[in-house]
């Protein structure tokens, strides 16, 4: 953070990156298990994690009004505008990934055992169409025995955009804090398995 030039003081960076593996977890709390464990090329994709972008923001905003501030006012106003300090981050980042995986009593595909590892079948449809955040029609169910043929990690979650603020000292209950937060975007912060889990159920 550099420091306050004017009473404002501003920080921003840029993350440019993009994480590929075959496997994004060693275990721990979520299973894993490739499809075919005789075709581990099969696996490799985007990890889990891998987000293309993230910028973020950071700031201080002074209060103009005071003594030492940029704008002179008679004594009712600055003890009403004076003295408070303003701070706050943003953040604009890429989705994180997900699979398309199909559940339910057609998951077992060819008696491997593997259950909940098996991937859809891509069909060929455009994956995004504007209406949803990905489209359903672009996966099936794939023929009985068969393994889905739809890659690990292929549906890339919308934006999600992030601020927070808070108002530590001031005019805002004299010295007591307050903050606030809002997201919007279209994923929440949940764990992998539950956001696979979410669109797993249109091919049950």
């Amino acid at each position: 953070m550099r420091r306050l030039v004017k009473g404002l003081s501003l920080n921003a960076t840029y993350k440019f990156a993009k994480s590929i593996d075959n496997a994004s977890t060693l275990g721990g709390g979520v299973a894993v298990v490739a499809q075919n464990d005789r075709d581990l090329r099969a696996e490799r994709g985007l990890s889990s994690f891998d987000q293309r972008h993230v910028l973020g923001a950071n700031f201080i905003a002074e209060s103009p009004f005071g003594e030492n501030g940029l704008i002179r006012s008679g004594p009712r106003a600055q003890k009403l505008l004076a003295n408070w300090t303003l701070s706050g981050s943003a953040s604009l980042a890429s989705g994180t990934p997900l699979t398309a995986r199909v559940l339910g009593n057609q998951s077992n595909v060819a008696g491997t055992g593997a259950v909940g590892s098996g991937r859809a079948d891509a069909t060929g449809q455009p994956l995004y169409t504007g209406a949803g955040i990905f489209n359903p029609l672009a996966f099936t169910v794939p023929a009985p025995g068969q393994f889905g043929n739809a890659g690990r990690n292929t549906i890339i979650t919308p934006a999600v955009f992030t601020l927070n603020l808070a108002e530590p000292v001031g005019a805002i209950g004299h010295g007591v804090a307050a903050a606030s937060g809002v997201s919007r975007g279209g994923q929440q912060p949940v764990e992998q398995r539950e956001r696979d889990q979410l669109w797993d159920g249109c091919w049950k």
